[in-house]
């Protein structure tokens, strides 16, 4: 489920960028939807599979390098490859080889393509359009297993200076403004790497407390619908709230579908497939895209080059999704040097042991089976 979940929310983010009709939000959702969806399976390797000691930190983000890098370096040596040939710049103004030192730092290591204010990105080149968002998801990555993700009071605390980044960032927008920041400040809350702060937070949270969140699921889910389609309804009808509270209802969703289904196990080679060809689609699609345009004259901004990109995408997936399968290998033997954990409940803050007791007395022997550690093999 994870999986086609990935490659779905992966799809939406494709389809907002080159076929954008009807509500383009829904692309701002799905990238604070995968924000959640990574702060759940962050939290939950963290405690289950690597731990918190330094060997175990350093096996988490040596897997973390494992695991992105490869395919990101190849789409950005295949997009410089058609640079020398093709002026992508003109499909989006990123596309340009690097000049200044911080930019080919940024572009071959991905850490610093954003800062905490939206300006800093926008002079630097990018060879994959969308590894903004891939800076920011590292960022969040070490500030989890360096201190965040151990309690559920530390994800509060990571919660809570999300909200303070951002309202610090949207009121620096509003005395110094500029036309970059969009719409009520929008981009400052959005493009910035205190914007993931709270939705990797609140998928961090569910790993702690699945089971009970899953039973209000339950007795509440017609209340929760309703208020999401409401929600939903008002994004759509207005450009604040969709600029807004637009983005956190992809966590709310995201939050839900965790609730609900938290991991499961092992899947097939094909689901597998799936859901490694989401995070190839995510990365190369401005710049598959940008070569139809350019180079084989596609018409931009329509279903024909949306179709295109993604067939071609799945088809790169065919080559690197082999290259990971083998790499994954390796990160397996990595991450023993930490050794396998599970969350200790002394760990956990008083208030929290009250929440979640009532739940773990019925439901924690389903939640920590072997169905929760089958699927670690992918992260």
């Amino acid at each position: 489920m994870i999986e086609l979940i990935r490659y779905a929310l992966a799809l939406i983010v494709a389809h907002t960028h080159l076929w954008p009709i009807g509500f383009t939000g829904a692309g701002w959702q799905a990238v604070f939807a995968f924000y959640a969806l990574s702060g759940y399976l962050m939290t939950r390797v963290l405690h289950q599979r690597y731990g918190f000691a330094p060997a175990g930190t350093a096996a988490f983000l040596v897997n973390r390098v494992l695991r992105l890098w490869p395919a990101y370096l190849v789409v950005v040596a295949g997009t410089a490859l058609a640079l020398h040939f093709l002026p992508l710049q003109n499909f989006f103004f990123s596309l340009i080889l690097p000049h200044t030192l911080l930019e080919k730092v940024t572009l071959v290591t991905i850490l610093g393509q954003v800062g905490f204010d939206f300006n800093y990105l926008i002079p630097l080149s990018r060879l994959a359009v969308t590894s903004w968002s891939l800076s920011i998801e590292i960022f969040c990555y070490c500030l989890l297993g360096l201190y965040f993700a151990k309690t559920p009071v530390r994800l509060m605390a990571l919660a809570a200076l999300g909200l303070v980044g951002i309202s610090l960032a949207t009121g620096y927008c509003w005395l110094v403004p500029s036309p970059y920041y969009g719409p009520y400040c929008f981009q400052n809350r959005y493009g910035v790497l205190q914007a993931a702060f709270i939705p990797f937070a609140a998928g961090g949270l569910v790993y702690f407390c699945r089971p009970q969140l899953r039973r209000w699921l339950v007795a509440y889910w017609k209340w929760l619908a309703a208020a999401l389609l409401a929600a939903e309804a008002a994004v759509a009808a207005s450009l604040f709230a969709s600029a807004t509270i637009g983005p956190f209802l992809g966590v709310v969703g995201m939050v839900a579908v965790l609730a609900w289904h938290g991991a499961e196990r092992r899947p097939s080679r094909t689901v597998d497939f799936i859901g490694r060809a989401s995070y190839h689609l995510f990365i190369a699609h401005m710049s598959i895209a940008a070569i139809l345009v350019v180079g084989l004259a596609v018409p931009a901004n329509t279903f024909l080059v949306f179709a295109l990109t993604t067939v071609v995408a799945l088809a790169l997936s065919g080559v690197l999704v082999p290259l990971e399968w083998r790499l994954n290998r390796m990160r397996s033997r990595i991450s023993g040097w930490g050794g396998q954990r599970a969350p200790a409940p002394s760990r956990l803050h008083p208030s929290w042991l009250q929440l979640c007791r009532r739940a773990q007395a019925t439901d924690a022997p389903r939640a920590t089976s072997g169905c929760e550690m089958a699927s670690l093999h992918s992260q």
